[in-house]
């Protein structure tokens, strides 16, 4: 069986509607600065979720357009994240629209990401994540007491961005939140202000006063079993991830020479 050589991480699409041009961006893995390393080459190949490559997507839309933010990502490298929400703002300042959708997850950096949009919609079991920055590091006890205090500016730094659009949410009760790690189902998400439509809502629909009355969102105190149980398994599914990159950390890494000693090997075997 022929092993396929790409898969789906990022998407640009471009949509012409009654309403102008509607801009897709899909970002479907997680958030990084560096690709993988390419053998073949001897060098890294250019990640599809990094903020350079998001800028340079976000320069070909015309301002004043419309862009559609698909999100279904577990999170990465803060920096990344926090540098798109930023790229995504200042879009949005120059006069695009930012529409977001959480087509699957939206954890850690991702969620971040997402909070950059003008409005917000998740989808039937789908979840949003958020958890205090955490990091591997090694040191002497000063360095490490240095790593802990950037780890609390990190944690602030999220917890403003999350407030600026928080509703219903007292700061103290997200940043235990946030300690806590909590998975959010997306009625919760409603409540907080973390999302603005559940479910199948017309995302070209705008209130109309004169026409007829919009439903009324769900009621966030009316806990649907189905989105506790959904819950509940992805984020079991979350923290097994968070173990094995965990696991993976106290592998030995392999040093220069091993690279070296690996990459001789494979030549040998294509020369055989």
């Amino acid at each position: 069986m022929e092993k396929a050589k790409h898969k789906m991480k990022y998407r640009f699409e471009q949509l012409a509607t009654s309403s102008g041009t509607v801009h897709k961006l899909y970002v479907y893995d997680e958030i990084r600065a560096q690709g993988n390393f390419n053998w073949e080459e001897w060098r890294y190949e250019e990640s599809e979720t990094s903020a350079k490559y998001f800028r340079k997507l976000l320069d070909e839309i015309p301002n004043g357009e419309i862009i559609e933010l698909h999100v279904n990502s577990v999170g990465g490298e803060v920096g990344e994240g926090v540098t798109i929400y930023n790229l995504l703002v200042q879009k949005k300042k120059a006069g695009c629209k930012l529409v977001g959708y959480v087509d699957g997850m939206a954890y850690s950096v991702a969620m971040d990401i997402i909070m950059a949009c003008d409005e917000i919609h998740m989808g039937l079991g789908t979840s949003m994540f958020l958890h205090n920055p955490w990091t591997r590091c090694q040191g002497n006890a000063d360095q490490l007491r240095a790593m802990a205090d950037q780890l609390d500016a990190l944690a602030d730094a999220s917890l403003q961005l999350y407030m600026s659009r928080a509703k219903n949410l007292e700061e103290d009760v997200l940043r235990e939140m946030m300690k806590k790690e909590t998975m959010l189902a997306p009625n919760s998400c409603m409540e907080y202000g973390f999302c603005d439509f559940v479910g199948e809502a017309d995302p070209n629909m705008d209130p109309d006063p004169g026409g007829e009355p919009r439903e009324d969102p769900p009621d966030p105190d009316d806990d649907d079993p189905r989105d506790q149980k959904i819950m509940e398994l992805q984020q079991q599914l979350f923290q097994q991830r968070e173990i094995n990159q965990m696991l993976q950390g106290l592998q030995r890494k392999p040093s220069m020479q091993d690279t070296l000693a690996a990459a001789f090997s494979q030549m040998a075997a294509i020369e055989k």
